[in-house]
């Protein structure tokens, strides 16, 4: 079945496929409600061409230029703020990372445990039950950190100021036995502290959907969610020439625009951390 989508349709009037290919010309940003992105086995062909296809997707809205960004992430990010801001900016998804499960272990012996990301979490109580928290105090590093947690009823005892890890150590580095939640990469200034136990609970990965989503062309900014979201772009395309055609890098904070400036390029960041911060950032608000 070939599909017809109008050019600048919003990404949420469009539903949900099991399986596609597409055109050339394609707006990759539509690849985003796809289930899987298959050449040899697909359900629906996507195309901009509404005339010879079965079914069309159109929009009445007039085209109009709007700022083009490239913006990096994971598929379920991508598709939230995308969905929230295409009517505003042109934007080009870019599918830069995907999570996976490690195994670990926990320790009993345990005062304070530490959740670095909302995606820690996520993994941790897959398994591990809610009740090996009772009796242990617990901090979160940011807001949406924070947030996941208390979703889950726990309260907590320490959320730092700022969303750097450097503030909690700073807090924790006198605090007993701890065991910071985290990514199998992570920021190595955990092994400062003698009295810590860092547990990798998933890993970042490059997703192979990562080809269909090349970038192209110059761009008026670039959004960057993490250093892997940076980085994972230059080790599936071969160098850094997408970066030297964005005019202003706008970094999610502190850690991922001290790494993109470690690569050679100019980098900007909100006051706050978080990608709808880095959005309203560009917006000028």
């Amino acid at each position: 079945m070939r599909v017809g989508i109008s050019k600048g349709l919003p990404l949420s009037l469009v539903p949900v496929f099991d399986s596609v290919w597409f055109d050339d010309e394609l707006n990759r940003k539509y690849l985003l409600k796809a289930c899987k992105i298959d050449k040899d086995n697909y359900s629906a062909f996507l195309t901009h061409d509404v005339n010879s296809a079965d079914v069309s997707i159109e929009t009445k809205l007039k085209p109009f230029y709007k700022a083009r960004v490239l913006f990096s992430a994971n598929r379920e990010d991508l598709i939230r703020y995308t969905q929230m801001y295409d009517e505003i900016f042109d934007i080009h998804p870019i599918y830069s990372m995907k999570f996976e499960d490690v195994e670990f272990i926990v320790e009993n012996n345990v005062d304070w445990v530490v959740f670095t990301s909302k995606r820690a979490v996520e993994f941790f109580f897959r398994k591990i039950t809610v009740r090996y928290l009772c009796n242990r105090r617990i901090a979160a590093v940011g807001d949406k950190t924070a947030k996941a947690l208390m979703d889950k009823g726990f309260k907590l005892d320490y959320v730092p100021g700022e969303f750097y890890g450097e503030a909690l150590l700073e807090f924790l580095k006198d605090k007993g036995r701890l065991m910071i939640i985290t990514a199998e990469k992570y920021n190595k200034i955990y092994d400062e502290l003698d009295n810590v136990l860092v547990v990798p609970v998933y890993r970042n990965v490059i997703p192979e959907e990562i080809v269909y989503f090349k970038p192209e062309g110059e761009f008026d900014f670039g959004l960057f969610s993490s250093p892997s979201a940076f980085w994972h772009i230059k080790e599936a395309f071969g160098s850094y020439d997408f970066a030297e055609k964005i005019k202003r890098i706008i970094a999610i904070g502190k850690t991922t625009k001290s790494y993109i400036e470690s690569c050679g390029f100019k980098a900007e960041m909100p006051k706050k951390a978080g990608i709808d911060e880095m959005f309203k950032y560009i917006l000028g608000e």
